[in-house]
Order: structure tokens, then sequence, then C-alpha cells
């Protein structure tokens, strides 16, 4: 029986081969589509679930409130609290303290310790952490040799078996041989992990011991082990609490912990609490060391995109196969006649399903592995990830062609395995309604109502770009490489400058800690105008030279720069934090003397135009900038010459004949910014890429439909030309009623278009307002589409000779 509804379904298919094809074709691209957005949503929802206790390990994170209102959060703990939590909470269970992101320079040295000659060096951006021997008690990285005790001694690293071959060739080789790590700590290296999985937020390629930190602290970061008034997000804690301990049980601890360790004001503005490791990858209040967080709504709005455009096709499905129905029913009562019971045909219709799906499923992974290196382009999917391989993924086809079988199957079998034998073989079947509506045209508002949405979605997202493309950022982004300095040799920065300094294709050179604009949220605690506390808001410090504002092309409001030479002697703040201490009048902080921690008094000498120190999502901050020349980590060169090319060849040039022994890492400062909005720029793409599948997948039913409703009144469309009817009059009455069920689909979708489109606005502090033509643009866009769709049918119906259309039955 099943080789016969086969057979017979195989029949069909070729029969009505036109309606085949656009229903392959929908499938097709329906079914790609979502298994790009799957792999996507599994490898960005996967993130560091694959470890075996990833349900009871959480991070130790700050809240801090200030009584001005403001709110900052922090993944960082101060170096004391590793040593104090163990004494005082050993309900805690396991801590294991990391800090990361190393981003070494490797040198490799080979087997001798002392190696002064290798040339062999590598950048290692966002890669590195240090930590203790239990960290792999709670995370699981095997090893392939050696064991986590190694890294009990100081000077130890551990690496991936990718990071060994990369420097030794072959990874058993690298046991026992010596690397430098940022030109001044030679390691020993004692273990080999296997390669870790490419979802996972900890950059674990290299492990250096903690106890390395132990012994120099200022190697890898900042503060000591007895200073609890510093705060790095770099320094994390993270613990593994025992079974059948809450976490709500433990953040009721750390109340008491804060008011033992902190003063009465520091305890009212600090709140520790847990935050659970899958909230790591998806919780935009807490930084993470990949730097690569997506919310989770992101992720929600790709499964929602996903199941609109397997609906879409769906719909198609639906709407081509019942509206072969009338053209079907002498076949159906003509079986129903010879004995076909209901249950029979359906199965039949069924089986004719389950092949169009399968043609169209097949063609989709096809399409999709295809589109796989294209990923990278709406995403941060990795080129390399094994989706081929993945059962699941397989496990995902097969429930989507099985769910898609039976949604766009089983209503079209219902409905022709229903007719009545002697009206079907009269031809009397009409086209099914649904509460008084034709089935057809309720999903066609449906299919151009979810077009709809994601047109508005596209054009808002590309206008929010461009707004934030254009936005005054308050300083000059073009122009400027940025190059990364050793701070070991910062004895030779200056000899540096001048060198940069005498090049005719650069106009100045700036050292600082931070380019103004990046994702750096260095703050703390000050004091002004000579008064005896704290303000009760905390600033954020960027340290650089006299040069930076010139480099940067900063905009005076009053006053100017501090003169070379100063040296914590004076600083330079923001319209923000003037308005914040009470000064209206710029002019008038000219003078005023601010303290930083617990530093010197020092008199502010200029105020700057507010500008973006972060991205288009945040307010502006209170900031100051002021000399520090310990914390230079940065050179921004600025560019004069228009051939850019031949000054980055000098400023190479220079820095290798300066900094012979460091790789050089540079990048223009506008690229920099660029990487802030990485995720909405993908997500613009996507909006366009599956607007743009929307509309294909929606013309291609409205194809369908015209089709067949010009086929249906052949008639009275040859009836209509014998009595004068002019073609444009044809096509208008063809067209008509398709553009009207549009129309309604364009007022039922914009609302909801805006709704949602708000809500995503809502993340910037810098945003446009959504006007009327985006609406309009979309809506005319629509129509245009779906007139020209129809009207291609249209045309065809209207010019065919009417003794031909009236001559055939």
């Amino acid at each position: 029986m099943l080789k016969n509804h086969l057979k017979i379904a195989l029949r069909t298919v070729i029969r009505y081969r036109n309606y085949t094809v656009l229903n392959v074709l929908g499938l097709s691209v329906g079914v790609a589509a979502c298994l790009l957005l799957y792999v996507v949503y599994t490898y960005e929802s996967g993130f560091d679930k694959f470890h075996s206790k990833a349900d009871r390990i959480y991070r130790i994170v700050r809240q801090n409130d200030y009584p001005t209102g403001q709110t900052d959060y922090t993944p960082g703990s101060p170096l004391p609290y590793y040593a104090a939590l163990k004494v005082d909470m050993p309900q805690i269970g396991t801590i294991v303290p990391v800090w990361g992101t190393l981003e070494p320079q490797v040198t490799i040295l080979g087997k001798d310790a002392n190696n002064q000659t290798s040339k062999k060096k590598f950048y290692e951006d966002n890669d590195g952490l240090l930590t203790v021997p239990e960290f792999f008690d709670l995370f699981d990285f095997p090893f392939l040799i050696g064991s986590r005790t190694v890294l009990k001694d100081p000077n130890v690293i551990v690496l991936s078996q990718r990071r060994a071959e990369k420097y030794f060739g072959k990874w058993q080789e690298a046991m026992g041989q010596y690397v430098k790590i940022n030109n001044k700590t030679v390691m020993k290296v004692g273990g080999i992990i296997a390669n870790p999985p490419l979802n996972t937020d900890f950059p674990i390629d290299i492990v250096v011991s903690y106890e390395s930190k132990r012994q120099q602290p200022l190697a890898f970061g900042f503060g000591g082990f007895e200073s609890w008034g510093g705060t790095s997000s770099n320094d994390q804690l993270f613990v593994l609490l025992p079974e059948n301990v809450a976490p709500a049980s433990i953040n009721k601890l750390f109340v008491k912990f804060v008011a033992k360790h902190y003063n009465k004001k520091e305890n009212a503005q600090i709140k520790q609490f847990l935050a659970p490791l899958a909230d790591q990858h998806h919780d935009k209040r807490f930084i993470n060391y990949a730097d690569h967080i997506i919310d989770r709504n992101v992720l929600w709005t790709l499964v929602v995109i996903g199941v609109l455009i397997i609906a879409m096709a769906c719909i198609n499905f639906i709407n081509l196969a019942t509206v072969q129905s009338a053209r079907r029913s002498r076949e159906v009562g003509v079986r129903k006649v010879l004995g076909s019971g209901r249950a029979e045909l359906m199965r039949q219709f069924l089986s004719e399903t389950v092949l169009i799906v399968g043609f169209a499923v097949l063609l989709g992974v096809i399409i999709a592995m295809l589109c796989m290196p294209l990923l990278g382009k709406i995403s941060r999917v990795p080129v390399d990830l094994p989706v081929i391989q993945n059962p699941e993924m397989w496990l995902f086809v097969i429930g989507l062609a099985l769910i898609v079988s039976f949604i766009a199957g089983f209503y079209p079998a219902v409905v022709m395995s229903g007719f009545k034998p002697i009206e079907a073989i009269k031809s009397k079947i009409a086209n099914r309604s649904l509460g008084g509506v034709s089935l057809q045209k309720t999903l066609i508002i449906v299919q151009f109502g979810i077009s709809q949405i994601l047109v508005v979605g596209t054009i808002v997202t590309i206008a929010q770009m461009n707004y934030i493309g254009n936005l005054d950022l308050g300083f000059v982004k073009e122009g400027v490489y940025n190059v990364n300095l050793d701070d070991a040799y910062k004895s030779r920065f200056e000899a540096f400058r001048n060198e940069l300094e005498q090049s005719p294709d650069i106009s100045s050179v700036s050292f600082s800690s931070d380019v103004p604009s990046s994702d750096n949220n260095w703050s703390g605690n000050f004091a002004f105008g000579n008064r005896g506390k704290d303000e009760d808001f905390q600033v954020f410090n960027k340290f650089a030279d006299q040069d930076y504002f010139q480099t940067y092309g900063f905009e005076f409001v009053a006053g100017g720069p501090y003169q070379a030479g100063d040296s914590v002697g004076s600083c330079v703040v923001n319209e923000t934090f003037l308005a914040k201490v009470g000064i209206k009048n710029p002019q008038e902080g000219i003078g005023k003397n601010l303290r930083m921690g617990g530093g010197e008094w020092q008199p502010i000498v200029g105020v700057v135009k507010d500008f973006k120190a972060n991205s288009a999502r945040d307010a502006a901050k209170p900031i100051v900038i002021m000399p520090m020349p310990q914390y230079y980590w940065m050179a921004g060169v600025k560019i004069k010459t228009q051939n850019v090319s031949k000054a980055v060849a000098s400023i190479e040039k220079i820095y290798s004949q300066v900094f012979p022994e460091v790789a050089l890492q540079g990048k223009f400062f506008d690229q920099s910014i660029e990487e802030f909005y990485n995720q909405e720029r993908q997500l613009s793409l996507l909006y366009q890429i599956f607007a743009g599948l929307s509309i294909f997948i929606a013309c291609l039913g409205l194809f369908g439909l015209a089709t067949f409703m010009a086929q249906q009144r052949m008639k009275e469309i040859g009836v209509r030309k014998v009595l004068g009817a002019s073609v444009s009059s044809i096509v208008g009455l063809l067209s008509r009623d398709f553009l009207m069920l549009v129309f309604i689909a364009i007022l039922l979708a914009s609302p909801v278009a805006w709704y949602f489109m708000d809500k995503w606005l809502q993340d910037f502090e810098y945003k446009i307002h959504m006007s009327w033509w985006m609406f309009a643009v979309s809506a005319v866009l629509a129509i245009l589409i779906a007139f020209t769709t129809v009207s291609f049918q249209s045309i065809k119906a209207a010019l065919m000779n009417p003794v031909k259309s009236l001559r055939s039955d």
C-alpha cells in the first residue's frame, strides 16, 4: 500500500510540476534559513554548557549603587577576596580565582630558558588566563599530558594542543620547553590540554599558574593581595557550590561579608551576589573574558524569525494545495465511488506532502551548507564550526521535516478527503472558508504581515546605524593609527615619539592608557573643591599625555590642555563632570581642585566638550583626563598624508627599530569604534536578509495563487474582452483583491513592528525616533512587489485571445 501511495504521489508531483516547483522552492529556502538560524542559536546558547558541573558553577559579581542614582556593575573582585572568602564563608564550596585576559606576546625560547636570540614571536589577541589547579575541578578541559597540579608552582604555563603545535610543531614535544611572556617572565611548559570547544568564554589556550601573579602582581594586572580598595574586572572569582546549597543562601552571607570588610558608606553601595555560569555569555551588565556577549532577546529574535520564515513556507504549501482542491475534486470523487475511504485518501495526500517536503528539505540542507561560510557576516559563528558532524543538527533536520510535513499537509488532506463524491464529480467544489473569510486570503495577510514587520525592522536598524555613523563623537576618529606599547620598555617611549615626529607623514603622537572611545570603564572615588569627603558618585579616568587632545581633536569649551612635564599636577574634565558637581558655566570650573582616591589635590585646567567615551548605548559619563605615565599602554599616531599605506609602513619600520623585541599590534582608531556595533550591524544585516527571504517566499505563494485565479476566471476574462474591456481594466480586476489583502496586512503589522523596534531602540542612549516615512516606505515596497507579482499573470491572461479562452473547457 505504501509503495502504491508513493507511486501515485510521484505521478501527481510530476503532473502538477509548476505547483511542485513553487512549493519545493519556497520550502527549501525556508528550511535553509531555519537551519542557518538553528546553527547560530545552538552555538550562541551553548557557551560553557558542556561542563558537567555547569549547573553548580557561579561567578561572584558586584553591583554598586550610589546615592545620586548611579549604578555600575563589575564581575571583578578585589584580590584579598579569595583568601577572605575561604575563611569567612566556608559554605561557599570550592573557590577559583581567574585573571584574564592575558593577551600576551609569546616568545619561543625552546629548551634554553636563557635564550636571548629567539625571533619566534607570537601576539595572542584576547587569549590567556591565570588560575589555580582547582580550576580544572570546576571546568572540563581535559589534560593530554601533565596534570592540573603543575599549576601549584610559579612560572608554569599550560598550553592547548593547537597552541603547542603552533609554537613547537608537535604538541608532544612542547613539554619542558620554555617561553617568555610579554618579554618579562620566562615560563616552563608543564602540561597540554585538549583543544577546547569553540563555544567557551574562557581564553583557555594559554593557562599560567596563579602563583606567578602572587610573586609578580604588577606583571599580571594591578593592585596587591592586601588591597581592598581596587577592583579590576580582570580579577574574577568562580565558585562550585556544594550540592543542595542554594545561591540565595550564599547571597545572604555576602551581606555580612561586605559589612565586615568595608566601612558603612561603602557597605551601603556594594551588593555582592552569585551569577550563574549560564548567564556569563548573555548578561550585558557584566563583561566576560571573551568580550562576546549576546542578549538572550537577540537569540529569541532569531528563533522567532526562523519560525516565521518556515511558517510562511508552510502557508504557501497550504494555499497552493487548497486552491488545487477544485482541480482534483473529480479524482477524489472517482476514488470515493470506487471504495476509497477518507483515511486512505488522507494517507495518499499526506504521502504527496512528505515527498515534496523530502525534496525541499534535501535541497534546503544543500543550500544551508553552501551558505555556511557566509554565517560570519551575520553572526560570530566560526567558519570551522563542525556542523555536519553534529548529530543534533541532523535530529533537528528530521524533526523539522516531520513538523513541516504535518503542518503543511494535514489541512489540505483533511479538506480534499472530505469532498462529497457527487459534488466532486460534478466539479461543484468551492474554495473552503474559515469564519466567512477564505483561508487563502487569511494566509496571504499573515504572510505579508510578517514581511512588513521584517522590512520595517530592516529600515529602522539601517537608519539607527547610519545615525550612529554620523553622530558627533566629540573627537576626530579618522586618521589616527593606534599602536600597543609594551611597558617593559617605557624608557624608549620618548625615542619612539621623536622618531615618529620626524616623519613628514605624521602630525602628532600621543601616549595614553586608552583611546577616547572604548569599552574601558576605569572608575574611582574622588573629592572635589577641597571638600573633606568624597563625592557621592564615581568618575571615569583616562590617563594621557599633553598631546592627547591635539591627536584626537578634542574641542575645549573652557581652558586648554595641561602642559608637558605635568606629572599628576593638573587635569582636564568633561562637561558632564562639571554638571554633576553643580557647576553650570564651564569657565567657573577652571582652577577648581579635585583629588582622585587618596592622591594629591590637582587643579582643573581645561574642560572638553562631552565626547562618546563608550558606545552610543551609554549616556555621557563624568570623565577626568590626567597625565600618569605609568599607565601608558597605547600610542596614537595622527597621520596627515593621503598616502596612508606609506605612513603605516613608516610607523611599522620605526617601531621595529625602537622595539625589536616586540611584535607590533596596530590598527586605525575608527576600526575600533566600528567594533562597538558589530552585533547591531549583524542584526541589521540579518533583518535585511530575512526580510528579503520573507518577501521572496510570500511572492512565490502569491504568484501561484494569481496563476490559479487567472485560470479559474479565463472565460470571464474572454467575455469581458469581447465586450470591450481593456487590458488595464482586466489587470486591475485581477489585482485589486490581492492588493487589498496586502494593504490589510500592512495595517495590522505596522503597530507590531513599531512595538518591537521601539523596544530595540531603548538599548541606545543616542537613538533615532521612528517616523511615519519608515512605515510608508515599507508599505509602498510591499504593494509594488505584490502588484508586480500578480500583474505578471494578470497581463498574460488579459492578452490571451478571447476566442481561445471561450473555447476552453
